[in-house]
C-alpha cells in the first residue's frame, strides 16, 4: 500500500459518493487563519505558482527520459469531475497542505486503471489514525480506502503532516491581535484623540456632554473651533507603546515568511538590512522556486504519480515561472540547438509556435543557411 493512496480500484469503481464527501457543513472558523494578510498572501502566493504552472504526465522510456503522453489523464484535465478544471483543483490542495499540514481527496472514481474523479477534503473533517501497523484515514469518522494523501513535513514514526497553523499558532496570534488592534486605532478608535478641557471652572452634570457635542459638531470636517478664553484642547499622540506594538505586525509578517521561506517583502515584512537582493527577476523567481515550491512541487508529483498505472508519471514544469527575455530565450534554443539539447520542433512549441512546414524549412535554408547545413529530417525540424 502507497503511502499516498489507499488502494486501486478497478473501471468505473466508486469509493465513496459525492454526497457523502460534500454533505457535512465546513466550520466556520475553518478558514480564521487567512484572516491574517501576511498568511494569506504567503499561502496563496505558493498555491497560485504552484497550480498554474504546468503539469503533464509521461510515460517511462526506461532509457532515462519521458514522453510525453498525447492525450493527458483526467487527473491533469478535469480532476474533480465538475469541470472546475485542474488549477483550481490543485490550488485547493496546495492551499490546505500549506495551511493544515496535508491535503486528503478522496477517489471518487477510476477509468482505465487510473483516478478520473477525485476531489480534496476540508482537513477538519479527516482524522488519521495511527494507532495500527497502516495508518488509517476517516472522513467524518468513515473510513476511507482509495485516497491522494499529500503530506507536508512529517516527524519520524508518522505519517501525518506538520500543520503550521497549530504549530506557530502563538506567533499567528500575535500578528493577528495586532492587526486587531491597528484596525480598532484608527477606524473605531480605542484610545481618545485628543482632550478638551475647561480651564476656568467646573461643569455641571450633563454640561461636559453637550459642551461635547458642540464641539465635534464645529470640527467636523476638519474645521476650525473658535471659543472663549476658558477652554483649551490637547491632541492626543499615539504612545510610544503603541507604536512599538504595532511594528509587530511587520515583525510578524517577518516571521511568517520565514515559516513558508518567502521573501519577507512579498508579504509584508521588513526585508531592511539582512534580505539579499536581486540584481533581475529571473534571479528572484529561481530563488522562490527552489526554497518555496520546490518541496511542494515534488511532494505533489509522486503523490499524482503513486496512482497512475506504470510506467506513467507526472511532472510539473517549473521552468515555465521563470520567463526570460526574447533575447535570452533565443540565445537558450540556438545553444540547445548546437548541443543537441533541442529540435526546431521543441523550441517552436515553447514559444507557441508551429511546426516548420516543408516549404518554409526549404525557405529559411535557402535564406539563412548559406553555408552547408545537414539534412532535414521531420525528427531534426519538428516538422511531418
Amino acid at each position: 500500500m502507497s503511502l499516498f493512496r489507499g488502494g486501486r480500484g478497478g473501471v468505473e469503481s466508486r469509493s465513496i459518493s459525492y454526497s457523502e464527501l460534500w454533505g457535512a457543513a465546513l466550520p466556520t472558523e475553518s478558514s480564521d487563519p487567512l484572516r491574517l494578510i501576511p498568511l494569506y498572501s504567503a499561502v496563496t502566493g505558493i498555491a497560485d505558482d504552484v497550480s498554474v504552472m504546468p503539469w503533464h504526465c509521461y510515460r517511462d522510456s526506461g532509457a532515462g527520459w519521458g514522453e510525453k503522453l498525447a492525450r493527458q489523464p483526467k487527473l491533469l484535465t478535469d480532476p474533480a469531475g465538475n469541470g472546475m478544471g485542474f488549477i483550481p483543483w490543485m490550488n485547493q490542495a496546495v492551499t490546505s497542505a500549506a495551511l493544515w499540514g496535508f491535503a486528503f481527496a478522496p477517489i471518487l472514481k477510476w477509468e482505465s486503471g487510473a483516478p478520473s474523479v477525485a476531489r480534496w477534503a476540508h482537513p477538519s473533517r479527516v482524522r488519521i489514525d495511527e494507532t495500527g501497523a497502516t495508518p488509517r484515514f476517516l472522513l467524518d469518522e468513515r473510513p476511507v480506502a482509495e485516497y491522494i494523501y499529500v503530506p507536508g513535513p512529517v516527524l519520524p514514526g508518522s505519517v501525518k503532516g506538520l500543520s503550521p497553523t497549530s504549530l506557530f499558532r502563538l506567533q499567528f496570534g500575535k500578528s493577528i491581535k495586532a492587526q486587531q488592534y491597528a484596525a480598532a486605532l484608527f477606524e473605531a478608535g480605542v484610545m481618545p484623540p485628543g482632550v478638551l478641557r475647561n480651564t476656568q471652572k467646573v461643569l455641571p452634570e450633563g454640561a461636559a456632554a453637550v459642551v461635547k457635542a458642540k464641539f465635534k459638531q464645529s470640527v467636523a470636517g476638519r474645521d476650525i473651533f473658535v471659543t472663549g478664553n476658558d477652554w483649551e484642547w490637547t491632541g492626543l499622540d499615539v504612545p510610544t507603546d503603541d507604536i512599538r506594538f504595532l511594528e509587530t505586525i511587520r515583525a510578524g509578517a517577518t516571521e511568517i515568511a520565514a515559516i513558508y521561506r518567502v521573501q519577507p517583502e512579498d508579504i509584508g515584512g521588513d526585508a531592511a538590512g539582512g534580505s539579499l537582493t536581486y540584481s533581475t527577476l529571473e534571479m528572484n523567481q529561481q530563488n522562490r522556486n527552489r526554497r518555496a515550491l520546490l518541496p511542494w512541487v515534488r511532494r505533489f508529483e509522486a503523490a499524482l504519480t503513486s496512482v497512475l498505472p506504470r510506467p506513467q508519471y507526472v511532472k510539473a514544469n517549473m521552468d515555465a515561472l521563470i520567463r526570460p527575455d526574447i533575447m535570452a530565450r533565443m540565445q537558450a534554443h540556438e545553444i540547445g540547438l548546437r548541443t543537441g539539447m533541442e529540435t526546431i520542433g521543441e523550441g517552436r512549441a515553447l514559444e507557441d509556435k508551429p511546426p516548420l512546414t516543408s516549404d518554409e524549412i526549404n525557405e529559411w535554408q535557402n535564406l539563412y543557411r548559406k553555408s552547408a547545413a545537414p539534412a532535414t529530417t521531420p525528427e531534426t525540424t519538428g516538422g511531418k
